[in-house]
């Protein structure tokens, strides 16, 4: 009996792996999750969104850029690559160089 329990056990948690790595269990991150999600609710989508200008420095990732400003912190990882790819003309966060500037979006209340 303990063996069987212990089969389905393993077999309920593999379902739940499973389930988890195939389906999912958060919502979609929709148009309406990111409508619900903009800092700046009261801001429309052709309204330029605040940022700053930062020098990249070696080991500078666009996460800790953003958080060294103490910003950012109810806003997910993917409006912040979102919002930095149309500050910058489509540029993807991991092909900044050292050196450059580049417009960081602000995220301070």
């Amino acid at each position: 009996m303990k063996r069987f329990l212990l089969f389905l056990t393993v077999c309920f948690i593999g379902f739940i792996i499973y389930f988890d790595l195939t389906t999912g269990t958060l919502p979609a991150f929709g148009a309406e999750a990111r409508q619900a999600a903009k800092p700046y609710p009261e801001q429309t989508e052709k309204a330029s969104i605040p940022y700053t200008d930062a020098i990249v420095k070696p080991g500078d990732t666009l996460l800790t850029i953003i958080e060294k400003e103490k910003g950012g912190q109810n806003v997910s990882i993917e409006i912040v690559i979102e919002d930095f790819q149309e500050l910058n003309k489509g540029l993807k966060p991991e092909e900044m160089q050292i050196g450059k500037t580049y417009k960081i979006p602000s995220y301070k209340k």
